[in-house]
């Protein structure tokens, strides 16, 4: 890295992670939200409303997140910004992903949302 790099590229590097931020932030808030309005007893379909909003949220965060893995990853394939900052911004990009995931899975894995 040679400091020339222009700080917008410079947010690629923690982009990953501000989406992660951001997925912890709203699931976190919309649990609290759902439970609070009773949206554990309201059935939407096989799932109750909450879980389907968290699913829903965290579907969204773990897309956004995989679209911006694909797009640092074309950056680095067609050889575009700096060879660093592509690498470590992909890196960290899938850290993020897997963060994600793992922010995400007692969705899936607990009985009830509100417990």
């Amino acid at each position: 890295m040679n400091g020339t790099a222009k700080p917008g590229k410079l947010l690629l590097l923690v982009a990953g992670f501000l989406l992660w931020s951001s997925a912890f932030v709203v699931l976190y808030g919309l649990q609290g939200l759902g439970c609070r309005l009773g949206w554990d007893a309201v059935g939407l379909g096989p799932v109750s409303l909450n879980r389907g909003a968290l699913l829903a949220a965290w579907a969204v965060h773990l897309g956004l997140i995989g679209f911006l893995a694909a797009v640092l990853a074309r950056r680095r394939s067609h050889g575009r910004g700096t060879a660093f900052l592509d690498r470590a911004g992909l890196a960290l990009t899938f850290c993020a992903l897997v963060a994600t995931i793992w922010t995400g899975i007692p969705i899936l894995t607990t009985g009830s949302t509100c417990s």
